[in-house]
């Protein structure tokens, strides 16, 4: 079998014949053909390309074949990038911010994208003269992915701005939340106290129904070891009742649902007006955090 040594993890040394190919240890010798001298020759990984499973225990000439397929993808890759980055930058000089920003956002997908994090930010927010898109939702998550330049040029461009939105919503919101979280409180007492009303009068009545269920049960079976009548009406009257009874449980039970519902949806800020312009500037004011502290 062939020799394969790996001593640096960039590197692996094979065995390459006298004719100048790199034979696989499968390789057989043709009739009356000898064998020729080999020599070692190392083949050194492509820059940034690391020794991973996949290569370890390849033939050479299967490494040989990967390593030319993996240099034309990312060959390929930086062609489609440099692509995406000349379009972005063409519509960016032409005052297209919209049209930009989506070719920067695709060339973030390939290694290598220098400055298109910056280019897309400064797309996003019209060259920095609009602080809208930063409020907009999802953008938080975004920022905190985003390159440290990109960062320290947002907030070295709008920090100001943002930080004087940031101190306006907040007078907004400080009034807002203390009456929205006032008014849930007061609703609170109220709606759990509707909730334990129709939560007691249903297992009163499941009780009830379960004594009938079980008084019918027994009734019934007394009717095999006596020869009176009076187990048979007994078990047909508890059996009534029982089905009476499922009236009052079906209707509590109805009720029950509609004061959970309400019990819960008290306390989402979107239940109310008020609530709901206050789930918006909370949202607003995480956002800005993120921004501006990180």
């Amino acid at each position: 079998m062939e020799e394969r040594i790996i001593d640096d993890p960039r590197k692996i040394k094979v065995k390459r014949n006298a004719a100048g190919g790199i034979a696989d240890a499968t390789d057989e010798l043709a009739p009356g053909e000898e064998a020729a001298e080999e020599e070692e020759l190392e083949i050194a990984l492509p820059e940034g390309e690391e020794l991973d499973e996949d290569l370890i225990g390849l033939a050479p000439s299967q490494l040989e074949k990967e390593l030319a397929r993996r240099k034309k993808e990312a060959e390929e890759a930086a062609a489609e990038r440099d692509a995406l980055l000349a379009e972005g930058e063409k519509l960016l000089k032409a005052g297209k911010y919209r049209d930009a920003e989506n070719f920067f956002a695709q060339a973030l997908v390939y290694d290598g994208a220098e400055g298109a994090c910056e280019k897309l930010w400064l797309c996003r927010t019209r060259n920095y003269t609009g602080i809208e898109p930063i409020l907009s939702p999802g953008m938080a998550e975004e920022f905190a992915s985003a390159t440290p330049e990109a960062k320290e040029m947002l907030r070295a461009k709008l920090g100001g701005r943002l930080q004087a939105e940031r101190d306006a919503i907040e007078e907004e919101a400080a009034p807002l939340r203390e009456k929205v979280r006032g008014a849930q409180k007061e609703r609170r007492s109220a709606f759990i106290a509707n909730r334990n009303y129709y939560r007691w009068r249903l297992l009163v009545f499941g009780v009830i129904f379960c004594a009938f269920v079980i008084a019918m049960s027994v009734c019934g079976s007394m009717i095999v070891h006596v020869r009176v009548n009076t187990p048979v009406y007994l078990t047909i009257a508890f059996g009534a009742l029982a089905l009476l009874d499922l009236i009052p449980i079906i209707f509590f039970s109805r009720k029950l649902v509609v004061a959970q519902r309400l019990v819960s949806d008290n306390e989402k800020l979107s239940s109310t007006e008020d609530g709901a312009r206050l789930e918006e500037l909370e949202g607003e004011l995480e956002t800005l955090s993120v921004f501006l502290e990180g």
